[in-house]
């Protein structure tokens, strides 16, 4: 299903994780090739593609084949929208790795719809599948984790420069934490820091709309509301050594609530 969405970034990249986990995934064992087709379509070939000079077949390699490539077949779960995937995939293998990709595409009715095979140089053909195969995994059995949520402002002091029109998109990998926030008075932030289970320790720097650019540092107590959302409690003291308390609340549930 190819759907337009509208997304921030952390929003996508959660929605695209949930989407490969109710995919059917196969890698396909072998090693496969490019072929020209000069007469016959071989009875093997995973996809035909065709240019000006004429066909050209995706098949197991030959032992001439001057390029191989490993292949992992997608099929998507019906109903879902995976607008996005093939970017977001291709560019965190890319970014993970170093290696870029081809992607064919097709349609079967019969099994949900848009299905895809995924091929990249056999050589790194286990560390490909082992990424994909880390990416289908829950975000986080920690139920405190703040990998991809985005947050909202609850409850600010009078000396905060956030608003109930900021926004804020965490990750965390290993315990490191970072963010980008943006709304209201503020033009851009970003925050990075450190979580030890339910205590984030954090600098940040910020640049308002009145062109100031402004930092300071603060700590965050997490914990999960009775809804499975997370709650955010911000103690900040900025450079000038003024301090408040704000409050930010995850939009989505946690994963592991």
């Amino acid at each position: 299903m190819v759907s337009i969405s509208h997304e921030r970034p952390v929003e996508s990249q959660r929605r695209l994780r949930s989407v490969l986990r109710a995919a059917r995934l196969v890698h396909l064992p072998g090693s496969w090739c490019f072929q020209r087709i000069e007469s016959h379509l071989p009875a093997d070939a995973l996809a035909t593609v065709r240019d000006d000079d004429g066909w050209c077949a995706l098949i197991p390699a030959t032992a001439d084949a001057a390029e191989q490539f490993g292949v992992t077949l997608t099929t998507f779960a019906p109903q879902l929208d995976n607008s996005g995937y093939v970017g977001w995939l291709a560019t965190t293998i890319k970014q993970r790795l170093g290696s870029g990709v081809f992607v064919i595409c097709g349609d079967n009715p019969r099994r949900g719809g848009i299905f895809d095979y995924l091929g990249y140089p056999l050589d790194i053909a286990d560390a490909v599948r082992a990424l994909i195969d880390e990416l289908g995994q829950p975000i986080a059995a920690d139920p405190l984790d703040l990998d991809l949520h985005v947050f909202e402002v609850v409850e600010t002091s009078p000396t905060s420069a956030i608003s109930r029109d900021t926004r804020f998109e965490f990750r965390e990998q290993g315990g490191q934490v970072e963010a980008g926030y943006t709304g209201g008075e503020i033009v851009r932030g970003t925050l990075v820091g450190r979580r030890e289970h339910d205590r984030v320790t954090t600098s940040y720097a910020q640049l308002g709309t009145d062109g100031r650019p402004r930092s300071g540092m603060a700590t965050m107590h997490v914990e999960q509301t009775a809804d499975g959302r997370l709650l955010l409690s911000e103690e900040y003291t900025w450079s000038d050594g003024t301090t408040g308390r704000n409050v930010l609340r995850s939009i989505e549930q946690s994963d592991a609530a």
